[in-house]
């Protein structure tokens, strides 16, 4: 909040505490939320009526593109606003605007500008040629599919695809331009030779698909390439460069390439105004109340964990808690890309790079509470509920008022510091508030440590396999509320922090981002990569084979310097090759649809008169419709979006027409454009087969391997006492979680009903790999337990600027390493250590050989693995070996040292932490190996379900 306004909702601040200390009866702050409560309870009941935000958001977004391209569509598919926008076309042919006088006959007629002149000489007004040339008349409806190309569920994303477009189609025209001035009338200048023409396309197309180009940019440079140069390599027509001229040599205002960069840079507006208005779509305006609803579901998830953990029993109310928890993560993505694409609306100018940086921190201090989430699961899930008396009820007593303090004032916490994101400036009055909730956290987190030593000294549990999960439990959310505490730190400092690296005018720092990405583009070592090669030719020859048919080839279905075939392929660029026959499948079913239903829709239409009023109602009610439905599709849908948009894309040209009476519809050339399009998806799907190094579920279980292999050297490095560095604990998790990504993507391509037509091997255990990828997303969790245990709490800053803080934070790693040497020497020291490692190396090692077994097998003969047969050997699997007798070792030997926690851990001066005494961190270490093992048991399980046996 900013002092003097109301919260959004009352904060549960206590009169008296150190935050608001008394005024009389009531704190200033409370008599603030008091007055509006009510107003808090309407919001919520209005926040109950908008459940489904996405949905009407969708919704008004494709009404507003209905009646944009309705209205926009005018001047093509009604006579009289044809009239008024280009003229008599008939008349007037494509190079005329204005008025226009006859100085011929009317056999022969010879129009010229109207002027004063012909007045006086009693030339009548011959006729209207309209505001625009006609060549812009056949590229209008090109407007209204921009447009749909470009529009897509928010203003952001759409500037962002409305730039990448526009970036495209300049570099075709550019391309163009550049041969325009050596070969001014293209392939019937003299000097004109045809591998000139074909060396430019493969250079231009190889430069397009080998940098690191953004989709869009790809695609709309690619397809603008193809067509152009079609018209530039043809002897009979050359490039149209009109008779307009502009103050550019070879551009003029009725050239091809002009009106081709006009019109797209129209249709780019057009679906951002569509975006704006009638109902604006900003990310930025959002950014806000998102942080709002993100930081009230991370309240409601650690409310309800402290009432479960503190409650007598265990229930069904755990997993509500665990639904929760699972959407928390997905909701801080959902908000970070709109972050990302509010970048597109402000572009960081004025105070607005701030705002983006500082939610941009608050998000990320969020999502590095996952890994505490994750901690709480893990410790509700074992939590032994004994009744009343047992050393769960002592220590629930003693701890759940400090637990909630702490996990009050971490909340407070960090909706101050959201509230001082909203307009990017933290005032002193902002920053004072900060510290001092920090310091209310620091207190808060002393008191829970003490009282936690004290219980479970009291009750002589040092380190015990019985209060295992109450320790995890008590870690978690210290140190999610340390994780508060450093961003309450770093948001304190944070004018002179971001005023030391960030200048204070906006258009620089624009330039350096747009220096950035322009030197990702092309970066040479991803351009030439082995991987990249191989994605160019699977895209690259289909088009350049298709622009050779189109070139040569005429009669039949082909049509010769017609761009429908290779344009069409450069819209299939992907590397998806694992499903791009159901995805050129989709493709080709909104490529037909878009050609035909409209014409259905016009053959219905083109019963009634040309006069009617009825058919101009209907025609403009059939488009409103037929968009509507086909955007919302787009837009709402996620398995068939991309037919919504191609049907709605390829549907504008067919639709926008007008009503001719001795005109008859040539249903052939829509046809040979829909054999084309087939043509062209099966050469596609040629060429990746052939390039394809092999088949998904052969990919899958490369990268199965991969992925084993990287999990037991991190297993390794941590029996080994290496934490950090790349071939540490941390490096090895990161390279894992990496490599799950890769194989979590490709796992939906190995489902066996993708397949076009089954070969001899059987069907690949999809739901197999599907649960093997449940069980690795659980262990990666338990390396990241594992890691935060070793390391303790470490301060994570987003924004570093000087020498000083440099320093510290080399100081802060060193401090680390030497508490990881401590505590890796506690435990290595135990008899029952080498007992714990060779059990969960062991049974890791069988489960992870076996899953690849099992999904290696191909045949219909049953499965004989030693792999299975040792696992079968095993008695307790899921059970850690050495576990009790480790953590009665522990004990034993804290209770003969005498010596406290605080006296290793914790540097003087310093806030004394659950994170940082040993006894909780040597609990959680031992909890992520029993819950390592555990996981790693559900994988044999589900190999034992997928096996076939005799």
């Amino acid at each position: 909040f900013k002092l003097g306004i109301c919260p959004k909702e009352p904060w549960t601040v206590g009169v008296g505490s150190p935050i608001m200390p008394a005024q009389g009866d009531r704190s200033p702050l409370l008599l603030c939320c008091e007055e509006g409560l009510e107003a808090g309870k309407r919001m919520e009941t209005a926040k109950l009526a908008n459940t489904n935000k996405r949905f009407w958001n969708n919704v008004w977004l494709a009404l507003a593109m209905a009646s944009w391209v309705t209205f926009f569509g005018l001047p093509v598919y009604s006579e009289y606003c044809s009239w008024a926008i280009f003229g008599r076309k008939e008349l007037c042919g494509a190079n005329h605007m204005g008025f226009k006088a006859n100085i011929g006959t009317e056999k022969h007629p010879n129009l010229v500008n109207f002027n004063s002149t012909l007045v006086k000489e009693n030339y009548p007004v011959y006729a209207w040629c309209g505001f625009l040339p006609g060549s812009y008349f056949d590229s209008w409806p090109g407007v209204v599919q921009t447009m749909i190309f470009t529009v897509y569920q928010s203003t952001g994303s759409t500037v962002k695809l409305a730039w990448q477009g526009l970036a495209g189609t300049f570099c075709a025209i550019f391309n163009i331009y550049v041969l325009t001035i050596f070969f001014p009338k293209g392939a019937a200048s003299d000097t004109y030779r045809e591998w000139i023409g074909w060396l430019d396309l493969t250079i231009v197309l190889f430069l397009f698909l080998a940098t690191k180009a953004d989709t869009n940019t790809m695609m709309y440079g690619m397809s603008w390439t193809v067509c152009l140069m079609l018209h530039f390599m043809n002897p009979s027509t050359g490039p149209t460069i009109g008779t307009y001229m502009s103050p550019i040599p070879y551009v003029n205002w009725d050239g091809e390439t002009t009106v081709t960069m006009l019109t797209s840079i129209a249709g780019c507006v057009l679906a951002i105004i569509a975006t704006v208005f009638p109902r604006p779509l900003l990310n930025i305006r959002n950014v806000h109340s998102d942080a709002e609803e993100i930081i009230k579901g991370i309240d409601k998830i650690f409310t309800e964990a402290i009432n479960y953990w503190a409650g007598s029993s265990s229930g069904p109310k755990r997993h509500a808690v665990y639904a929760k928890m699972k959407l928390l993560n997905t909701a801080v993505q959902r908000v970070k890309q709109n972050l990302a694409d509010s970048y597109w609306e402000t572009f960081d100018q004025c105070n607005y790079g701030k705002i983006r940086k500082l939610y941009g921190m608050l998000y990320n201090a969020i999502e590095r509470n996952s890994d505490e989430v994750y901690l709480l699961k893990a410790s509700t899930q074992n939590l032994n509920f004994d009744g009343e008396g047992s050393i769960h009820a002592e220590i629930v007593k003693q701890v759940r008022e400090p637990l909630e303090r702490l996990k009050t004032s971490a909340i407070n916490c960090m909706k101050m510091c959201g509230a001082a994101c909203k307009d990017g400036v933290i005032t002193q009055e902002e920053r004072a508030s900060i510290l001092m909730w920090r310091k209310e956290l620091e207190m808060a987190q002393k008191d829970l440590s003490s009282k936690f030593q004290h219980v479970t000294e009291t009750n002589s549990q040092l380190c015990s396999e019985a209060i295992a999960a109450e320790s995890l439990f008590v870690f978690s959310i210290s140190n999610w509320a340390q994780e508060s505490t450093d961003f309450a730190l770093e948001m304190s400092s944070f004018e002179e922090t971001y005023a030391a690296l960030h200048s204070e005018y906006g258009f620089i720092n624009f330039w350096k981002t747009a220096f950035d990405q322009l030197s990702s583009t092309f970066d040479p070592r991803a351009a030439f990569s082995m991987e990249q090669m191989r994605y160019v030719g699977v895209n690259l020859m289909p088009i350049l084979l298709t622009f050779a048919l189109s070139m040569y080839l005429s009669g039949s279905v082909f049509v010769r310097y017609g761009s429908t075939m290779p344009s069409l392929l450069t819209l299939l660029v992907t590397k998806d090759h694992g499903i791009a026959f159901i995805k050129n499948a989709q493709r080709l079913t909104g490529v037909v649809f878009g050609h035909t239903m409209p014409l259905l829709v016009m053959s219905v239409i083109s019963m009634m008169d040309c006069d009617s009023h009825l058919r101009f109602v209907c025609h403009m009610a059939s488009i409103f419709t037929f968009f509507f439905m086909f955007t919302f599709m787009y837009y709402a849908s996620d398995q068939w979006s991309s037919v919504g948009c191609l049907i709605a894309g390829f549907g504008v040209y067919p639709l926008f027409v007008q009503c001719d009476p001795d005109a008859t519809v040539n249903y052939g050339s829509h046809y040979k454009d829909i054999a084309q399009v087939i043509i062209a998806i099966m050469l596609k799907i040629c060429f990746s087969n052939v390039f394809s190094r092999a088949e998904p579920r052969d990919d899958a279980v490369d990268l199965l391997k991969q992925l084993n292999e990287i999990a037991k050297k991190a297993f390794a490095a941590f029996f080994e006492g290496k934490i950090q560095g790349e071939d540490g604990l941390q490096g090895l998790r990161e390279a894992m979680k990496n490599k799950f990504s890769e194989l979590e993507t490709l796992c939906p391509k190995t489902d066996p009903s993708l397949a076009i037509v089954p070969g001899a091997r059987t069907p690949f255990k999809t739901a197999l790999l599907e649960a093997a990828l449940g069980h690795y997303r659980l262990i990666l969790s338990d390396l990241d337990m594992l890691s935060s245990a070793m390391t303790g709490h470490g301060l994570k800053q987003n924004l570093r600027a000087s020498a000083a803080e440099k320093e510290a934070a080399i100081q802060l790693q060193i401090e680390m390493a030497k508490q990881e040497k401590a505590l890796f020497s506690i435990m290595q020291s135990q008899k029952a250590w080498t007992t714990v490692k060779d059990d969960l190396t062991g049974t890791i090692d069988v489960t992870f050989s076996l899953l690849e077994v099992v999904l290696n097998h191909c045949s219909e003969e049953p499965l004989k693995a030693d792999e299975a047969e040792k696992l079968a050997r095993m008695t307790k699997v899921s059970k850690l070996d050495g576990l009790t007798d480790f953590y009665m070792q522990v004990s034993e030997q804290l209770a003969k040292e005498h010596r406290t926690d605080s006296v290793l851990f914790q540097a003087a001066g310093e806030v004394r932490l659950v994170t940082q005494l040993r006894r909780t961190r040597l609990t959680v270490v031992m909890n992520a190996l029993s819950l390592a093992l555990e996981h790693s048991s559900g994988i044999s399980a589900a190999c034992f379900d997928h096996m076939i046996y005799e």
